[in-house]
């Protein structure tokens, strides 16, 4: 049998796979907000990237502590920073990652068909996005509640001496970073939040229309 398909079905649905994979949803929602979550997605991954080889490659050693005593130096960083901003977002990433991996692989089948989705597995899929998104924030705020950790501490803790000074050494670069993640998975969170309201609200209008 001659295959039939046009090279412009073929760019469209390879488009669309990227499209799917990127933002984490299917053809149930609109193109506007994939395309929204997709951008988001790529920079995200991209900041992610550049900076584990950059600024965050390590953050241990960045904590300068005007101390000498073996293990002063670990504690003063647990204190300081109980897990980076980097491991956080990192993680995040990860989840979101394989969520939008999950839900590629359950639609792949019928990309090319994309009006027989189900809706509720896509509703269902975007609540799931929407709480990691939720979750990592709150996570984020319970570790660092004015978002930024600071450039200069005091440590107080066994085995250290009575008072020891701590610098984080590429600091500047850091909050960049942080700020950047912060507004992005706050502005997916966002997007998330609208796009289940709009679906109940659609499916709530269906609902009155279909039992006038």
């Amino acid at each position: 049998m001659l295959n039939t398909t046009t090279p412009e079905l073929q760019k469209g649905s390879v488009m669309e796979m990227t499209l799917t994979f990127l933002s984490g949803t299917g053809a149930h929602v609109s193109s506007r907000v994939r395309n929204y979550l997709a951008l988001i997605f790529g920079i995200r991954s991209l900041i992610l990237i550049i900076n584990a080889f950059t600024i965050w490659k390590d953050d241990f050693f960045d904590l300068k502590c005007n101390s000498t005593r073996v293990g002063c130096h670990h504690q003063c960083y647990t204190q300081f920073s109980p897990m980076s901003p980097f491991t956080l977002f990192t993680l995040q990433i990860v989840f979101i990652f394989t969520l939008s991996t999950a839900n590629y692989l359950y639609n792949r089948d019928s990309l090319y068909v994309s009006q027989t989705k189900e809706w509720t597995t896509g509703f269902i899929n975007m609540i799931a996005k929407t709480l990691i998104e939720g979750f990592f924030l709150f996570l984020h705020h319970m570790l660092y509640p004015n978002i930024l950790r600071p450039h200069l501490f005091e440590c107080h803790i066994t085995p250290c001496e009575k008072t020891v000074i701590c610098t984080m050494l590429k600091s500047q670069q850091k909050d960049v970073f942080v700020i950047w993640m912060y507004i992005c998975s706050c502005a997916s969170l966002l997007i998330g939040v609208t796009e289940i309201y709009s679906s109940v609200a659609k499916c709530t209008f269906k609902s009155g229309i279909y039992h006038l």
